[in-house]
């Protein structure tokens, strides 16, 4: 018989509602939902990196540029301009770079999790990956 494990509802389920702040669950699914959350957990944590990385990342300037700021006419037509530089760069891949590029970034899948989701090889998503990043960099020369 399977051994009952105490969780605290709203550690598990963030819109939880209801007078009962603790229930028991079977062992099977206290591992299926702290699985679930370790996945969901690297997944925000390598979209954080490749966000830092993708930008890069200065001591002291990263953190300034998070305190909000009022942007002048001059910053949102530049901003405006690099979107839709990053748009038309975007739009120069092939379907499967743009495919790739969106599990590996915003769905924080690894090359390996990518490969195996297509039915290809990691190292061959690794490639796309970077010719793509590298296709994209040059509209930004």
């Amino acid at each position: 018989m399977s051994e009952w494990i105490k969780i605290r509802i709203k550690d598990f389920y963030k819109d939880a509602v209801g007078e009962s702040e603790y229930t028991y669950v079977s062992h099977e699914v206290y591992e299926a939902l702290a699985d679930t959350f370790r996945r969901e957990a690297h997944a925000e944590e390598m979209r954080d990196i490749r966000h830092i990385m993708a930008g890069g990342y200065i001591e002291g300037e990263t953190e300034e540029r998070m305190i909000e700021q009022a942007e002048t006419m001059e910053d949102a037509v530049i901003h405006q301009m690099e979107l839709e530089t990053l748009q038309e760069a975007v739009q120069s891949l092939t379907g499967v770079q743009r495919e790739r590029l969106h599990l590996y970034f915003f769905e924080g899948l690894t090359f390996r999790q990518i490969g195996e989701k297509l039915g290809v090889s990691d190292k061959s998503v690794r490639e796309s990956v970077e010719a793509s990043l590298k296709k994209i960099k040059k509209f930004f020369n």
